[in-house]
């Protein structure tokens, strides 16, 4: 018996594992908040990017809010990595690995104008989703306690005032967030060598103990807001 064409070419389609389709269903969504802003929030639009069946969705994931949740984690996380990784990399210098944080911040690729569309988007669903907020929360605090690990190496230096690394944290977040925003809002104001060093000043100050909200209370004054519970 004479088998078919079809039968001979084989199938089709080929089953890919989960974890695959997975992450080419979560790049399909970044693909479409960049193109279509709000309007990619859509289990069409998706399901078309990725080239599969919009009830593949529902398969891999408990419906858009997980697909939607799932990228949000999937770019905070590739942007976290892109900062910690090198500043990690560089031992026993700790304004050194500070600086190479800052400057993966604002690397080209961190300020892509599309990856900025993305969080715009990712931002307004934040408050009418409260899984989107706990991730939030979650990746943000991922970002500060990096930051935190490099200030306490930095409190370690000799030479260095006693400061609240946590609050120091904050802080150091906020401006680099600030300065992120304006460069993806207007990049002709300023150059992005411009926020590392403003980032880089910010820090040197703070070793300098130039700040005195973040400064820890030392001998008397230490012992007299423990008395009163004053921080």
């Amino acid at each position: 018996m004479r088998r078919s064409n079809a039968a001979a070419a084989g199938p089709k389609f080929r089953r890919e594992p989960a974890d695959a389709r997975r992450e080419a269903l979560v790049a399909a969504t970044l693909a479409c908040l960049e193109k279509f802003g709000h309007e990619g929030v859509s289990v069409r639009r998706i399901s078309a990017e990725a080239g599969v069946s919009m009830g593949l969705i529902n398969h891999h994931f408990p419906g858009i809010d997980g697909l939607i949740a799932a990228a949000y984690e999937s770019l905070a996380s590739r942007l976290l990595s892109g900062s910690r990784d090198p500043a990690l990399a560089i031992a026993g210098d700790p304004l050194g690995s500070l600086h190479a944080f800052f400057s993966a911040a604002f690397a080209p690729q961190a300020l892509d104008p599309a990856i900025f569309r993305t969080w715009l988007v990712f931002w307004s669903l934040v408050p009418h989703s409260r899984e989107l907020r706990a991730l939030r929360d979650r990746t943000h605090g991922e970002t500060r306690a990096t930051l935190a690990s490099l200030l306490t190496r930095l409190k370690r230096l000799p030479g260095v005032p006693a400061f609240k690394v946590s609050s120091a944290a904050i802080g150091l977040s906020a401006l680099m967030d600030g300065l992120w925003v304006e460069l993806s809002l207007s990049p002709a104001s300023f150059a992005p060598g411009k926020a590392v060093a403003l980032c880089d000043d910010w820090v040197q100050a703070l070793a300098a103990g130039a700040f005195p909200a973040l400064r820890v209370a030392t001998g008397s004054s230490r012992t007299s807001g423990a008395r009163t519970g004053c921080r």
